[in-house]
């Protein structure tokens, strides 16, 4: 499932990676697994979950540098806040934690890469 590469390691596949935050989400960062590969507006997001005060987790996973990753979770943001799916685990009035999980990051990406929540 992983793979040496150079002096690091990295998961097989994108899906492979999903599959351990999947299972390992609330270990890892304390938040709930609300759904794997879910459709909105016709747009497949990730992962979604919910941290411990009820703000949205909207998780975009890269397995390779991908220079449109901001774009999508902006997408994906505005589909959700405008859907609000979950509304019985989700409280929207709460900002919404958007988070990027790749290798790199292309340098087109980098000035928006700061912790930030919408």
């Amino acid at each position: 499932m992983l793979r040496k590469v150079g002096l690091g390691w990295e998961f097989e596949t994108e899906e492979i990676l999903e599959d351990f935050l999947s299972q390992y989400l609330s270990l890892l960062f304390q938040w709930k697994l609300l759904d794997r590969q879910y459709t909105v507006n016709g747009q497949r997001c990730d992962v979604l979950a919910v941290d411990q005060n009820q703000r949205l987790v909207i998780i975009e996973l890269k397995n390779i540098e991908d220079r449109g990753i901001i774009q999508q979770l902006t997408r994906y943001y505005d589909a959700l806040i405008e859907h609000q799916p979950f509304e019985q685990q989700v409280n929207y009035d709460k900002p919404v934690h958007v988070v990027a999980i790749a290798p790199s990051f292309h340098d087109k990406n980098s000035g928006s890469l700061e912790t930030a929540d919408f």
